[in-house]
């Protein structure tokens, strides 16, 4: 059967969605960050800016550097289990489940102190990342199934001390995208195909560079650091595919090229640190993400299609109206000799408003919970393990999925997540 224009309507425009899956996904940190990026941070709850006394100070504060000796090589990467997603819907009562996931967001850090003024530093590391994977049954499954993305980050810092316990610190990042999967089903009933549903998944890559600056005070018992990274919007490039398309709808879903840009945001760590009795350390931290530069999302796609004049797969310009949002953080040492044993938690906001929630990154703010245990041998191994347990509040998604602009499907969702952290290091 060929379509005519009276099967075009506003779910056949939907064909064109598949791209609006490239904005931000499952969250891990506020929106999509992933603050996890060194194991005795992650069990301080990320409260790191004022000490970052190894060399995950890279990312956390590399003004820190300044204070290391020597040279530092360290490894690690965090198990994110992610096996707590539902959602209840509001229009049928249904609950769904997210398909269990785990990803591995990991870590690399090379520091070295060139002089008594001098230090430099540098990290790759996967500041943003998630996966969400709802079912084939899924009652939003024509606005998400599978989204999976991936940023690797490449930071080069160099750190000078300025004496009476001020240091600083710049740097350039690199990051590089890569969507690895963002699918959903297509609904073909408007097009005359009751009952029936096509596929649709899309791949691409994007590189942009940016930049951070950082500075630390120390004196005594006490210190303060500030870390700044700049916000980053790489172009990506990529591809989307059509599968399970009829063959008298075929010319309607060519496969071909898309592009858009994914704002990774700017943001601002502040942190004070206090040691007690040479043995405990406590630091608190406040962490802004600057989201509100997430306000639409544009998708350019190469082959449009249309019957009468009217659109189904064209290019989208989805209303995002993200806020900034705030992180409090708390950390907590205690050094046994060469043992440290470390405690955490945090507090995030989520920048995503209710009326523009989807099932793609179903955020709310969350609470989290940590422990760590770290210990170092006389030969300059470092070891650290760490367990985090994430809290996320219950969240109603306000909206209809009618909405060309801004697609949500009402109901509450309901999130937990694990991580498990493992990281080994090297001081010469």
């Amino acid at each position: 059967m060929v379509p005519g224009p009276r099967f075009i309507t506003r779910a056949a425009a939907w064909a064109a969605f598949i791209w609006p899956a490239l904005s931000p996904l499952e969250a891990h940190a506020a929106g999509f960050a992933v603050y996890e990026q060194g194991v005795a941070a992650t069990a301080n709850g990320g409260a790191f800016t004022a000490r970052a006394p190894d060399a995950s100070a890279v990312y956390f504060n590399p003004a820190a550097l300044a204070a290391h000796e020597g040279t530092e090589i360290m490894a690690g990467t965090t198990g994110i289990l992610l096996h707590g997603g539902r959602f209840t819907s509001a229009s049928t009562g249904d609950t769904h489940d997210q398909v269990d996931n785990i990803t591995f967001p990991s870590h690399l850090y090379v520091t070295h102190r060139a002089s008594r003024r001098w230090a430099w530093g540098a990290g790759l590391t996967f500041p943003s990342g998630l996966k969400t994977e709802w079912g084939p049954t899924f009652e939003g499954r024509f606005l998400s199934r599978t989204s999976s993305l991936a940023v690797m980050n490449l930071n080069a810092n160099l750190a000078a001390s300025l004496g009476a316990g001020w240091s600083v610190a710049g740097g350039i990042d690199v990051a590089r995208v890569d969507v690895k999967e963002l699918s959903r089903n297509i609904d073909l009933a408007p097009l005359g195909f009751a009952g029936s549903e096509g596929f649709t998944r899309m791949e691409g890559t994007g590189t942009g560079v940016g930049w951070n600056a950082a500075a630390r005070w120390a004196r005594g018992d006490w210190s303060a650091g500030a870390s700044y990274r700049s916000g980053i919007e790489p172009d990506i490039e990529g591809s989307i595919a059509f599968e399970d398309i009829p063959a008298a709808l075929a010319p309607l879903f060519p496969n071909g090229n898309a592009t858009a840009s994914l704002p990774l945001p700017a943001s601002l760590a502040m942190g004070l640190a206090r040691t007690w009795h040479g043995v405990w350390e406590t630091e608190l931290d406040v962490v802004w993400m600057g989201w509100s530069a997430f306000e639409t999302l544009v998708i350019d796609v190469e082959n449009e299609t249309q019957i009468g004049g009217n659109p189904v797969v064209a290019d989208v310009t989805q209303v995002e109206n993200w806020e900034d949002a705030l992180s409090y953080r708390l950390g907590i040492a205690r050094h046994l000799g060469r043992h440290t044993l470390r405690l955490g938690g945090y507090r995030d906001e989520t920048p995503v408003p209710a009326d523009h929630m989807r099932p793609r990154i179903p955020d709310s703010s969350r609470s989290s919970v940590q422990i760590g245990y770290g210990y170092e041998w006389k030969s300059g191994i470092l070891l650290d393990a760490a367990y985090q347990a994430i809290f996320f509040d219950d969240r109603t998604a306000i909206g209809s999925t009618s909405d060309p602009t801004n697609p949500v499907l009402p109901g509450e969702y309901g999130n937990f997540i694990s991580r498990i952290g493992l990281g080994i290091g090297y001081r010469f």
